[in-house]
């Protein structure tokens, strides 16, 4: 009845996007041809209403088709307001390239410019409206304590407590716990009972307010339990849901696909290919860009500098190692006499080392020998942002003497991070870095790459532990 309820509802869902685009289109028809025909530009050659309204046909199935394969009607009750907008915003883009590629394509579908600009701040305008107002109106009904779901969390332990929370976080989702069943927690006082009191507490709710979901959050360990338990619960009418509680484990980057309908959980993954990586990609591109467009007069300055400190070439080639193991040559202004490394080999940096020459000496401490890694970024090797890219040699020490260390490739290296802006780079604490790194992988978004960006300007390039 659940799932009825909820495909009825993105339908009707569907159909008023569909019914708002129409009326963002001939709003947008009046607009240019009635409210601003002289200005801000002249009037194009004018239509009749009636050759816009043959548009309709081709704007809606357009939409429909790249709203469904978008995925804006997948129902997510934990839904976030902003991922909302973002979705609406994302899926709205897409089909306005597209319908533009079509009309560029068929010039019998002449449109005004003007009227494309104002269609596009309508719709998702209206599209966003028109979720707001659902969202505001179902948070007002929960609230009320009216068409809530009674959830009953099979498992205390930090997977059911997150899931409560969650819960709790988001009151539009109408999910109500009513306890849970823990067999090592029972001196808790929402814990109402054992494991195999499940089916009894179900049974003993239908006399009253039922149980609408099971939630069992339990640890791998416990397969055998969780098997009892789905048995027993399948000759009754409650829904169950399975949360396994992986939370022991570092998670990167986890979803859920399907093989031939088999599900498959990633735990242990790069982030997928999404537009939020495509804006990161563009942020890269065209920060790196201005960046060495910007500081080209230093960059030349810094080259004549290396040249004449001592012979050889002006930029230094380092194997480091990226995304999934990805192996490329980090570019540095040189800071050592040439051939430095070809009798000790690679050598970790460290206070008080004398290596480097007089120019080497400065650039290191403001990390000016850093910047031709903008090039690296711009070839596609480095991100502005990301955990610092080590050397292969180093990586093979440090990954089996520091736990959780290889996890730092899920995703692609950067000129600066969350551990350098925390201040662990150089020769500080291994182990801290990784912390620092896991929570930039696990926590990654652009607002956090923003913030880590000016972290880095706000703080100087200069550092105590850059030798």
């Amino acid at each position: 009845m659940l799932q009825e309820l909820s495909r009825l509802y993105q339908r009707l869902l569907f159909a008023a996007d569909m019914a708002l685009m129409a009326a963002a289109w001939i709003a947008a028809y009046y607009l240019r041809f009635e409210v601003f025909r002289y200005w801000p530009v002249p009037l194009p050659e004018w239509l009749p209403i009636d050759r816009y309204l043959s548009f309709i046909p081709w704007i809606l199935c357009v939409a429909a088709l790249v709203f469904s394969a978008s995925g804006l009607y997948v129902p997510d009750r934990a839904q976030r307001l902003t991922s909302l907008v973002f979705s609406v915003a994302k899926a709205f883009s897409l089909a306005l390239l597209v319908l533009m590629a079509f009309f560029s394509l068929y010039r019998d579908f002449y449109v005004s410019r003007l009227t494309i600009i104002f269609f596009a701040g309508l719709t998702p305008a209206l599209m966003v409206l028109l979720r707001v107002t659902l969202y505001l109106a179902v948070l007002r009904t929960r609230q009320q304590g009216r068409n809530l779901r009674r959830v009953l969390i099979v498992g205390a332990g930090i997977a059911g407590r997150r899931l409560q929370a969650s819960f709790e976080a988001y009151p539009w989702m109408g999910l109500k716990v009513v306890g849970f069943l823990d067999d090592y927690k029972t001196d808790e006082p929402d814990v109402l009972g054992g494991i195999d009191e499940a089916t009894d507490i179900v049974d003993r709710a239908l006399e009253g307010e039922p149980i609408d979901y099971v939630y069992v959050a339990l640890p791998l360990r416990a397969a055998t339990r969780i098997e009892e338990l789905l048995n027993a619960l399948s000759t009754r009418f409650v829904h169950v849901c399975l949360v396994p509680d992986f939370l022991q484990y570092d998670i990167i980057n986890s979803r859920i696909t399907d093989v031939d309908g088999l599900p498959v959980l990633h735990l242990m993954d790069e982030a997928p290919a999404d537009v939020r990586r495509i804006v990161k990609r563009a942020i890269d591109v065209v920060f790196s860009a201005a960046v060495l467009l910007i500081t080209s007069p230093l960059l030349a300055l810094i080259a004549v500098a290396v040249r004449l400190s001592s012979p050889g070439p002006v930029l230094y080639r380092q194997e480091r190692m990226s995304l999934n193991g990805h192996r490329f040559d980090m570019l540095k202004f040189r800071s050592m006499p040439q051939n430095t490394e070809a009798e000790t080999g690679a050598v970790w940096a460290t206070a008080g080392e004398n290596r480097a020459t007089t120019v080497g000496r400065i650039l290191r401490k403001t990390s000016l020998d850093e910047l031709p890694q903008f090039i690296n970024v711009l070839k596609g090797d480095m991100s502005v942002v990301g955990p610092r890219p080590e050397r292969p040699v180093f990586i093979e020490e440090f990954r089996g003497r520091v736990p959780r260390y290889m996890l730092r490739h899920k995703m692609k290296g950067g000129i600066t991070g969350w551990a350098q802006v925390n201040g662990w780079r150089g020769d500080t604490s291994i182990e801290r870095r990784i912390q620092h790194d896991l929570f930039y992988i696990q926590n990654w978004s652009l607002a956090l790459d923003l913030k880590i960006m000016v972290m880095t300007v706000w703080r100087g390039f200069f550092s105590k532990h850059a030798y």
